[in-house]
């Protein structure tokens, strides 16, 4: 077999039938007069771009080329790392065995430098405020599947179960919450939590907003069900609103919904300027509103049709829409028309289920850092692509074990997990 296409023994392959938009956190524009809040969550700030950021495009966990560190910090499917403030912050489960000093899921911080483990929280049905009945999350994406999102003061998590918490950036829980739901979507949740000013926004069952220094419920919006996306702040007339994938726009002062699209199934819409990018079979192109009223219309565009399954979400740059659907086919869009400039065949192992290839599914949502896109698998294959309106491969990459989460930049460094493991990949 190709060298390019090893698995290494201890993989065992991933058959759900699930997206790691998943891993999906939203972020809204900076707010506040005096001085910028940086929210970072799933993909950065919710659009997958870090433009300041520059990681190297080669590395191998088997040579250890260009890997600074590895931590051991407990298996999860489908989260993924966020960084702030010299800190990664993740989800797991456990690295041993549950017990009394390994509780079921935890929140890890991690010093972004060293690798080593500052300190783990978890928050269980035993640290409500009330008693509560504990009910396990339902659906193979587990308790922890919902990436963190952090202001810079406190951290926000959210879990497959219902229970939704903050802590401050030592790990001292501030609040601790569990919203009562009987929907669950079929195969689990994955939605992340937003920041929207001073909400933060969930979707369980259906989305919600929570006050985000006490924990208390603000409104929910029942007409909202609860996808596998995460909501996308934008602004519309200075007003914020969040757009979510069930095709809702919704204010976030109130929870309305003043206006309806059609819903994606499992990723997160791509917003740029005043249009939004709907990436699924179907794909399609809305335009938002100007100004902000009680009644509004998401105006449609254009609309393409791809093939397959979409779990991870696309990405918007300079024009041009990428997206890759589980099959491994990579798609790019003229984002003016929807045109159609290139349908690629992947040769790495995706869920075609293409002969000669190793089992694996194509759950990460693609990355734009610095000049390269980043495009993965559940088993560690990693393309980098020169963005541009032909198919480019620069180089192609193995980690030992791979992910369904997305990876994290921050300056020279790329922070992505590999089975139990997270990795720390720069220039040696």
């Amino acid at each position: 077999m190709d060298e390019r296409y090893r698995v290494p023994a201890r993989y065992l392959p991933i058959s759900v039938l699930f997206v790691l938009s998943c891993g999906f956190c939203a972020v809204p524009p900076a707010s506040g007069a005096d001085a910028p809040v940086k929210i970072v969550g799933w993909r950065g700030d919710g659009s997958g771009h870090y433009p300041n950021a520059t990681p190297p495009i080669e590395w191998d966990g088997e040579t250890k080329k260009n890997i600074l560190w590895c931590t051991k910090i407990g298996r999860n499917k489908f989260s993924s790392p966020i960084v702030t403030a010299g800190k990664v912050f993740l989800m797991a489960d456990p690295a041993a065995p549950v017990t009394d000093m390994h509780p079921p899921a935890a929140l890890v911080c991690v010093d972004a430098d060293s690798g080593k483990i500052l300190w783990q929280q978890s928050d269980t049905f035993a640290d409500l405020p009330t008693k509560v009945e504990p009910k396990p999350a339902r659906g193979s994406p587990g308790n922890t599947t919902p990436t963190p999102v952090c202001d810079g003061q406190f951290i926000y998590v959210s879990y497959g179960c219902g229970i939704v918490a903050c802590h401050d950036l030592q790990g001292q829980r501030k609040w601790i919450q569990y919203l009562e739901h009987e929907y669950v979507p079929q195969y689990g949740r994955a939605s992340s939590p937003v920041l929207v000013g001073d909400k933060l926004l969930v979707s369980i069952a259906c989305l919600t907003a929570l006050d985000a220094k006490t924990g208390k419920l603000v409104w929910k919006n029942e007409k909202d069900i609860e996808t596998y996306g995460t909501p996308l702040p934008v602004k519309i007339g200075g007003v914020d609103m969040v757009l979510a994938p069930s095709g809702h726009l919704v204010r976030v002062a109130d929870g309305v919904t003043v206006a309806e699209s059609k819903e994606l199934k499992y990723t997160t819409p791509i917003v740029h300027e005043t249009t939004a990018y709907m990436v699924d079979t179907s794909t399609f192109a809305l335009a938002l509103p100007t100004q902000a009223a009680d009644k509004l219309e998401l105006k449609r565009l254009w609309i393409a049709d791809l093939e397959g399954l979409f779990y991870g979400s696309g990405i918007y740059d300079n024009g041009l829409i990428y997206a890759v659907n589980n099959g491994g086919h990579f798609y790019i869009l003229d984002a003016k028309d929807g045109n159609l400039l290139v349908d690629k065949e992947l040769d790495i192992p995706s869920g075609s289920g293409r002969p000669n290839l190793p089992p694996a599914e194509i759950y990460p949502s693609l990355v734009l850092a610095g000049k390269y896109l980043f495009l993965s698998n559940t088993i560690g294959n990693v393309l980098v692509l020169q963005p541009g309106r032909e198919y480019k491969e620069i180089k192609r990459n193995l980690l030992e074990e791979g992910s369904g989460g997305t990876p994290a930049f921050a300056g020279s460094r790329i922070y992505v997990r590999g089975g139990p493991n997270l990795y720390c990949i720069g220039e040696k």
